[in-house]
């Protein structure tokens, strides 16, 4: 699948749709690796996007199983003649954030992105990381989900936060891939579901992407927020 860089999320964006000659509605894009400024400008590297163009679904029964699930299925993505306005608020939720982690004594620089209509990328660096993130990352998650909620009450709809600091989501992206293919062999070997811890949704659907191609098993949600949690079993 073509995958397209940048120094950022937005060039990245950008590099992809003139290398296909396509625009944003005509795609589909997801964020592969965010930028990293790298440490005292050594390691540092750029953003990394997958692009694809919309097809028309066709009906399948595994389509189907996914559709059950809503961290399985796409955002809908607000009318392009919006953008302008939501890129104002998103703006001004930087300028919330901000407010919020002075509250939390976090001292940190916000850096705050909207590649498309449907993504806001806002990384934080500061040297409070670990007061950041929290316990299993729930300070973290808590402040993604009230960046959403932000944004729901000023009118903006259907965008996914990212919130990140030190390259935290992609060390627990692995985290999940390693721990969603490792329970899927022990299900293959034992033949019986297994369910995950809770997880919030963004996190559930690493775990059903993860495991898209293990066709012999399925993966499926339980339970109510927020204590949604996942389970993997043998079709």
């Amino acid at each position: 699948m073509p995958k397209y860089e940048g120094p950022t999320l937005a060039a990245a964006v950008n590099n992809g749709l003139a290398a296909l000659s396509l625009t944003e509605n005509e795609v589909n894009i997801e964020i592969i690796k965010q930028p990293s400024s790298g440490f005292f400008g050594f390691f540092k590297r750029p953003a990394q996007v997958l692009i694809t163009k919309k097809e028309t679904p066709q009906p399948s029964k595994k389509r189907a199983q996914r559709d059950s699930d809503p961290e399985k299925q796409p955002a809908k993505q607000p009318s392009p003649d919006r953008f302008e306005r939501n890129f104002a608020v998103v703006k001004q939720l930087g300028q919330y954030l901000q407010n919020v982690l002075s509250e939390m004594n976090i001292n940190a620089t916000l850096e705050v992105e909207m590649p498309n209509s449907k993504h806001v990328y806002i990384n934080c660096e500061t040297d409070k990381e670990g007061l950041l993130i929290g316990k299993h990352g729930r300070t973290i998650n808590a402040l993604q989900q009230l960046c959403e909620f932000y944004l729901n009450n000023h009118g903006v709809n259907y965008v996914d936060v990212l919130l990140d600091t030190a390259n935290y989501r992609e060390r627990r992206e692995q985290i999940l891939t390693d721990l969603a293919r490792k329970t899927a062999w022990n299900v293959r070997s034992t033949g019986q579901p297994v369910h995950l811890d809770a997880m919030p949704a963004f996190e559930r659907k690493q775990i059903h992407l993860a495991l898209e191609d293990f066709d012999d098993l399925i993966t499926y949600s339980v339970g109510n927020e927020p204590n949604r949690e996942v389970v993997i079993a043998p079709k």
